[in-house]
């Protein structure tokens, strides 16, 4: 079952979800709350890798723009 495309699926959905309640947190705590462009932005980034490096980004970002635009 551990490898199953299903069960996999299912923990990276997990994991883009943690990442983005991460960004979430760590931009708000810098820059206030989030606008619901920011989130609706930021609800449509499904590329994991992508989601982990804009939590890195959220650490010395100047701006939600900044941690968005991350590649």
């Amino acid at each position: 079952m551990h490898e199953s495309d299903t069960y996999l699926a299912i923990l990276d959905e997990g994991e883009e979800r943690g990442a983005r309640n991460a960004i979430l947190i760590f931009g708000e705590v810098r820059f206030g709350p989030p606008s619901e462009s920011v989130r609706d932005e930021l609800k449509a980034v499904a590329d994991l890798p992508r989601l982990r490096r804009m939590v890195r980004r959220a650490a010395t970002a100047k701006d939600w723009r900044e941690i968005l635009d991350t590649p």
